[in-house]
């Protein structure tokens, strides 16, 4: 911490600043990876230009027992694309003379903190929730093809009409979605940590919990597991609403979504340029900027390797 202290308080850079140390960068970096909680589920791809395009089969080809002697017949792949258009997203954090004289190593690890959770919040809620201005998220009515909704007893559609609680019922329906699709079993869902409160009471036919919640030490902690339900990890993101309206009653304006999906292929992460820091001192406000910026893009991959669960309510 002494070198990004130092940093901290040398840094001037008249024409625009200049690179942090490595060590200040590695800081931020670990702490938007340690809190972006979608992207260790995405497929993640190096983008050479500002926009990639990757080809993704959409129909497979067909194998046929045939007699000895007698035609194949053939069949044909077809495939699509996907494309990636990288994005900035910045940080920017203001730290005057006096703070850094007085309480260094507590505004250092403030600043390193802060910038790390700004852009990793920034991140995932542009690929849950984004509506295309940057990215076109899970959430997105134009991304998804599956949907259960919780305040219909579970009706498979794309409007929910009514709010209902989160169920056994509710989290197998959404699982079967994913695997009528032809892919494997759901690996990851995604909660806000409210209804993760409702997950905790459901218990099976002998009245056992079947959220198994990870304890201290369980090496899945440190990747954003919560527990497992149904053979899904559970994360927690607050960047899933809870107060959407499905339907006028009481409990029915406050509610939230969900996901359940199979993680590498229901969307796919581009990084473009990694994280580039900057710092400058404004002279006539006696005080220290330090800016950082990344480029990155996200798309997804195959819609219907995921489902949404709509309306629940606490």
């Amino acid at each position: 911490m002494a070198d990004i202290i130092k940093a901290l308080r040398e840094a001037t850079g008249s024409e625009g600043g200049f690179l942090v140390p490595d060590e200040f960068a590695a800081r931020v970096l670990e702490y938007i990876q340690a809190n972006v909680i979608t992207m260790p589920d995405l497929e993640r791809v190096q983008m050479h230009h500002e926009v990639m395009y990757i080809p993704k089969a959409t129909a497979g080809t067909t194998a046929y027992w045939v007699p000895e002697t007698g035609t194949i017949t053939a069949s044909q792949p077809a495939f699509g694309r996907i494309t990636l258009t990288a994005k900035k997203v910045a940080s920017l954090v203001e730290a005057s003379t006096e703070v850094l004289e007085d309480a260094n190593v507590s505004v250092a690890n403030l600043i390193v903190e802060q910038m790390g959770k700004d852009i990793a919040l920034e991140v995932d809620d542009e690929i849950l929730n984004g509506t295309g201005g940057t990215f076109e998220g899970l959430r997105y009515t134009g991304s998804f093809t599956n949907a259960v909704d919780a305040g219909d007893s579970g009706v498979i559609g794309t409007g929910a009409t009514s709010a209902g609680n989160i169920s056994v019922s509710i989290i197998s329906k959404a699982i079967d979605e994913v695997l009528k699709d032809n892919h494997q079993m759901p690996d990851v869902s995604y909660w806000h940590p409210r209804t993760i409160g409702s997950l905790r009471r459901l218990t099976d036919g002998s009245a056992r919990p079947l959220l198994n919640t990870e304890t201290w030490g369980s090496p899945l902690l440190a990747q954003g597991v919560v527990g497992k339900i149904y053979g899904t990890a559970v994360k927690s993101s607050t960047q899933l609403p809870i107060n959407l309206s499905y339907g006028t009653a009481s409990g029915e304006t406050t509610c939230a979504d969900a996901l359940v999906g199979k993680s590498k292929m229901f969307g796919i992460y581009g990084d473009r340029r990694g994280l580039v820091w900057k710092t400058d001192y404004d002279i006539e406000t006696d005080k220290y900027q330090y800016q950082t910026t990344m480029r990155a893009a996200f798309s997804i991959k195959y819609p219907d390797a995921y489902c949404l669960i709509r309306a629940i309510k606490d």
